[in-house]
């Protein structure tokens, strides 16, 4: 399925995502056999990017300017992904006479009467469901000053912002790409990082309910290791575990409302998949493995660069942005 907030128009890509405490950018050699080019990594300092918001733009735009000079970036066309606290995600039904190149002028003009978003100036994509009585479909909504706040920045260094995404797509892609999804199963993807986390259900391949919660400040805590390759925990693990206990509860209760309230009992979460880069990613793991009643899964296959180097784990998330159809 699509999601473009801008169009594509070349296929020549780099793709980057970013978050609170990182940016990260995968170039592909091949999709037919997948295999990765290269791979680059580069740790932000605390609060240059809080909850998805760049704060910091003068700091954040000399970095990121040493990124593109240090990774040969410019003049590349760019696929990225707009941070999860600032996309909205809506199950909508509009009247079926309504036809596709007319969706997005009905849904602006529908804004602040039927449509009710927590910001103003949104850009939209959508994915029609089916068409009957009504049209059923699903709406992407994100600010206009997000999507040109990052376009702007990759535009000063020379390069063309092509293609928008969300991360739970971006996930969902790579999952479908390892053969690991049934075609019965409704998925919860549980996308678990230190800035924040994102839980997506997805169903005939469309995510139809999508939940960001933020981590608390104080257990928010982690260091880059002495080598500057990988985070490490920082703060009180009973803290931790405290929240993680809140958290599972939050899943259970997040299942039980797409079963029961959304489904009226007919259709339920089979199959959950996990991924993050947290330090504690294990115990969350196990912790959800232990107490989830359906399978917990994370990413089974490798991925191998053109030197036929494993492909950390940690870049299947720009990895799954780089299989977006174009």
């Amino acid at each position: 399925m699509e999601f473009s907030f801008l169009q594509p128009k070349h296929n020549n890509f780099i793709n980057i995502t970013f978050r609170d405490h990182v940016i990260r950018m995968v170039e592909l050699k091949s999709l037919n056999p997948l295999t990765v080019k290269r791979t680059k990594e580069r740790f932000l300092p605390p609060n240059i990017v809080r909850d998805g918001k760049i704060v910091d733009e003068n700091i954040f735009r000399l970095i990121f300017e040493e990124c593109v000079e240090e990774w040969g970036l410019k003049r590349k066309h760019v696929r990225f992904v707009v941070p999860d606290q600032f996309v909205v995600t809506r199950k909508l039904s509009i009247p079926s006479n309504v036809m596709d190149d007319e969706i997005i002028g009905h849904l602006y003009l529908e804004l602040g009467s039927t449509i009710h978003l927590p910001f103003e100036d949104p850009v939209f994509d959508v994915h029609v469901l089916q068409r009957s009585e009504k049209t059923d479909l699903v709406l992407f909504a994100s600010p206009e000053e997000m999507v040109t706040q990052v376009s702007s920045i990759f535009e000063e260094n020379k390069m063309k912002p092509t293609v928008a995404d969300v991360s739970s797509l971006c996930l969902y892609r790579l999952y479908y790409e390892f053969g690991q999804r049934n075609e019965h199963d409704h998925l919860l993807i549980i996308h678990f990082d230190i800035s924040c986390i994102t839980l997506s259900i997805f169903m005939k391949h469309v995510p139809v309910f999508v939940r960001t919660i933020a981590i608390p400040a104080d257990i928010k805590i982690w260091e880059v290791s002495e080598t500057n390759t990988r985070m490490e925990w920082a703060g009180d693990i009973i803290q931790f575990n405290v929240f993680l206990e809140d958290f599972i509860k939050e899943v259970e209760r997040i299942m039980n409302f797409f079963r029961y309230s959304l489904n009226q009992g007919t259709d339920e979460v089979k199959r959950v998949l996990l991924y993050g880069d947290h330090p504690n990613f294990p115990l969350v793991l196990a912790k959800l493995r232990e107490r989830i009643t359906v399978p917990v899964d994370t990413y089974e296959q490798d991925v191998y660069t053109q030197d036929q180097e494993v492909v950390d784990p940690k870049f299947y998330f720009p990895l799954g942005l780089a299989l977006k159809e174009v």
